[in-house]
């Protein structure tokens, strides 16, 4: 967090600061893939989930560099791949929980922008603006990228999320139905979630601290009292979680073009 000496002017737009920082938490093992190789570094189509999701993000006007959260080595055609497209590529330990891999990644601009930027004041790193998003979300569309980048306001940031189009009932602890929810003011939370990283990482250092439970980072921001923005966007951004995810998402990914059937 930062002290009342270490103020740090943000730009009121990712746009408008001219550049943002990818945070790409992989740093799960993906239990529930019932695989010993972590889900980001499983290939469809010849390629690894981790290269193919960060493929989507190439080329977005301002894209100045990429923060990979991993646990332990990251294979070296991993390395390989996410290194040929000449962006910086840091590398960063992760921490137990997401929340906490998440805070590792953002200290990054805390404690090494003397490095990243030697010429700019010591915190000036708590001014850039990151957007974090699932290692293991491949099917994330640009299009939607953008629109997140056009959304985004400091400091509450903002995030993609997709209608909620099926029926949702609420359950009593016996597993009967006790009401049935509007759901037309719900939506889900998908990545990539945008914020400055000063305000991204207090609430995270907030939470944690706390105790809180952060079930991403736009709740780690709603709880210091922050409202993000909702950006909707394609229903298809899966999160690749179980072993069936795979053929799901190599079906989205040839409708996309992305890939060959």
């Amino acid at each position: 967090m930062t002290g009342p000496d270490e103020q740090v002017a943000v730009a009121p737009t990712p746009v408008a600061a001219g550049r943002w920082w990818l945070v790409l938490p992989a740093a799960g093992f993906g239990r529930r893939m019932r695989s010993e190789t972590p889900k980001q570094y499983m290939t469809i189509g010849g390629r690894t989930i981790l290269e193919i999701t960060l493929a989507r993000f190439v080329g977005l006007p301002g894209l100045a560099g990429v923060v990979l959260v991993a646990a332990g080595d990251i294979p070296a055609e991993a390395v390989e791949a996410a290194g040929s497209y000449g962006l910086p590529i840091l590398q960063v330990s992760g921490g137990a929980t997401r929340a906490e891999s998440v805070r590792n990644g953002l200290a990054v601009f805390r404690d090494r922008w003397a490095e990243l930027a030697p010429t700019e004041p010591p915190h000036a790193g708590l001014g850039e603006w990151v957007m974090i998003h699932d290692a293991a979300r491949p099917c994330v569309r640009p299009k939607d990228v953008r629109g997140l980048l056009e959304a985004s306001r400091a400091p509450d940031g903002a995030l993609l999320g997709a209608r909620v189009r099926d029926t949702i009932k609420r359950v009593d602890r016996r597993g009967r139905v006790a009401a049935t929810v509007d759901r037309r003011p719900l939506m889900h939370a998908l990545t990539p979630q945008m914020f400055p990283v000063g305000v991204l990482l207090s609430a995270l250092d907030q939470g944690l601290q706390a105790g809180r439970e952060i079930t991403d980072e736009s709740s780690a921001v709603e709880q210091v009292g922050l409202s993000p923005r909702m950006v909707p966007a394609a229903a298809d951004n899966l999160k690749i979680t179980h072993p069936e995810d795979l053929a799901i998402a190599r079906a989205i990914l040839v409708q996309q073009g992305v890939l060959r059937d």
